[in-house]
């Protein structure tokens, strides 16, 4: 009986598979967790990574919520040796940090919110100003978009609970949210395949 479930699991995996590879696909995936979960479910998260690659998905961001400085450092230590094949970028409020050359934009938000992000962004703008470089009138949308630290806004956000994130607020508006009923740790492929095949059934309007 269990190899039958095992054969039946795998059938219906492969079929999802194929579903989702011929429809449209995010070009940017953001996914949302916290320090403890990313820590103690870290395979989870490189598995993801992997999953994206496969379906040639464009870039990957994950925020994290940080608890400690210390960690923080600590992260930034293990993510910059560990993920050296990718297009990494590691964000901080202080800094960002990049290196790595991939097939595959790899974007980490450590404890950088969303509003935080803009009031930078405002502040650059307002000294852009103030020096001289930038007149009033010249301050649209796109402007304020070249002094936000993530340029790509995702198509895809991946949550597990029920918390809106506080992450990539001006990026995200049109965005569309995907809530897992599972967690992390028990993240499998067929409910990446799943997070997918949500978001090519929905009808994207971008606020219209």
């Amino acid at each position: 009986m269990l190899k039958l479930f095992k054969f039946l699991r795998k059938l219906y995996e492969k079929k999802l598979e194929n579903e989702v590879k011929n429809g449209n696909l995010p070009n940017h995936i953001m996914v949302v967790t916290d320090q403890n979960d990313f820590v103690e479910n870290t395979k989870s998260f490189y598995r993801l990574i992997e999953w994206c690659r496969k379906f040639k998905i464009e870039e990957l961001t994950i925020c994290l919520h940080i608890y400690s400085k210390e960690e923080t450092e600590k992260l930034i230590s293990e993510l910059s040796s560990n993920l050296k094949k990718y297009s990494l970028r590691i964000i901080t409020k202080e800094k960002t940090i990049e290196n790595g050359n991939g097939d595959l934009k790899l974007n980490f938000i450590l404890g950088y919110g969303g509003r935080a992000e803009i009031t930078d962004a405002v502040k650059e703008i307002a000294k852009s100003v103030r020096e001289g470089k930038l007149l009033p009138d010249e301050i649209d949308e796109n402007e304020i978009e070249k002094y936000l630290r993530i340029k790509n806004p995702p198509d895809l956000i991946v949550r597990a609970g029920e918390e809106i994130p506080d992450f990539l607020i001006w990026q995200s508006i049109y965005s569309e949210l995907y809530f897992l009923d599972i967690e992390w740790s028990a993240l499998r492929y067929v409910d990446f395949l799943r997070c997918l095949r949500g978001y090519q059934r929905r009808e994207r309007r971008f606020g219209r």
